[in-house]
């Protein structure tokens, strides 16, 4: 079965992946709710200026910590259903710190991967099993029905088209996530962006943790202490975003 939709997609059971296309209402019910839909946007870590330290704090802890501070906040705006491509780099970031919410967390959340092209999470020579590994938490497997180099930018349209809120991190201002976060500002989305062009974004936020005395978070499980029962912290991310914001 198919979606009525404007892309038309096929959704498969994780456990009937590379079998017939499955279609479950109660799967799908994001696409009745593009108002608590959010999805994810971001490079690759190679692709990211990550390879230093940041007053002595690993730049890639501070990043994933500002990264949880997104999807926490979203939790508390209300949003539910999180569209994400599981591509390395930033949507496996979003997709552990998800799992571990919705496992600790008191909130129902739903975490559906969108594929890029039909037996894409297979095919991966890198990165295969991490990505195996978060499939197997996903209520659904949305596979797009295109092929060829654009295949990943309708895939972004895809999760935009259905979604509300964008939460990016971006450092580029060329590739799909330039092209997805130019969309959700034309298309006026809420977006929550994680610019890395500006490196100063990374010192401030390191600079809390030079002189707070606190630890960086490390761990999916200690980004969810670091910011559950804490709005203040919640709120020193999101005042960082916006004082660094690129739109």
């Amino acid at each position: 079965f198919f979606f009525n939709d404007t892309a038309t997609t096929e959704i498969y059971t994780l456990s009937l992946h590379d079998a017939l296309p499955i279609y479950y209402p109660q799967r799908t019910t994001f696409l009745q709710f593009p108002g608590k839909t959010a999805c994810f946007s971001g490079h690759r870590e190679d692709a990211l200026p990550l390879g230093e330290t940041v007053v002595g704090y690993a730049a890639t802890d501070l990043l994933k910590t500002l990264l949880a501070g997104c999807i926490e906040q979203a939790v508390q705006d209300g949003y539910r259903y999180f569209l994400d491509g599981l591509a390395e780099g930033v949507d496996l970031w979003a997709a552990d710190d998800l799992i571990y919410r919705k496992q600790h967390g008191t909130e129902v959340l739903h975490l559906i991967a969108v594929e890029p092209c039909l037996h894409y999470l297979e095919s991966r020579r890198s990165g295969r099993e991490a990505m195996l590994h978060y499939v197997e938490h996903c209520e659904a497997v949305i596979t797009m029905p295109y092929q060829g180099k654009f295949s990943f930018l309708r895939r972004n349209d895809y999760m935009l088209e259905h979604s509300w809120r964008l939460i990016c991190v971006i450092h580029k201002t060329s590739g799909g996530t330039a092209y997805t976060l130019k969309r959700a500002i034309r298309e006026r989305k809420e977006i929550a962006c994680i610019s890395m062009e500006n490196r100063d974004l990374l010192f401030q936020f390191a600079m809390h943790f030079l002189e707070t005395g606190e630890k960086v978070p490390q761990t999916a499980a200690e980004r969810f202490a670091y910011y559950h029962g804490h709005p203040e912290r919640l709120r020193l991310c999101q005042s960082l975003l916006k004082r660094y914001a690129k739109w």
